[in-house]
């Protein structure tokens, strides 16, 4: 874990970005105090497969909006 300033980032944010990034720590203090943390996100959870999804979206009927046939007969001529 490493510990700079606001300003240090400030002047270097690529820098500990690419930190953060590459797994680091980087804790950054305002007044002396610890202020914010820079670090890598988080994987993302792997969620239900693809195919799992587009059966969900076909279960899925939508109603039609009330006019939009209407509006995109005129759009069309």
């Amino acid at each position: 874990m490493k510990t700079v300033t606001k300003r240090q980032v400030v002047q270097g944010f690529d820098v500990f970005c690419d930190m953060a990034h590459a797994g680091q720590t980087v804790v950054v203090t305002q007044g002396g105090k610890p202020w914010i943390k820079l670090m890598p996100a988080s994987k993302p959870k792997r969620g239900k497969s693809a195919s799992a999804f587009r059966a969900r979206l076909n279960s899925i009927s939508p109603k039609p909006i009330p006019g939009v046939a209407a509006v995109l007969k005129k759009l069309r001529r």
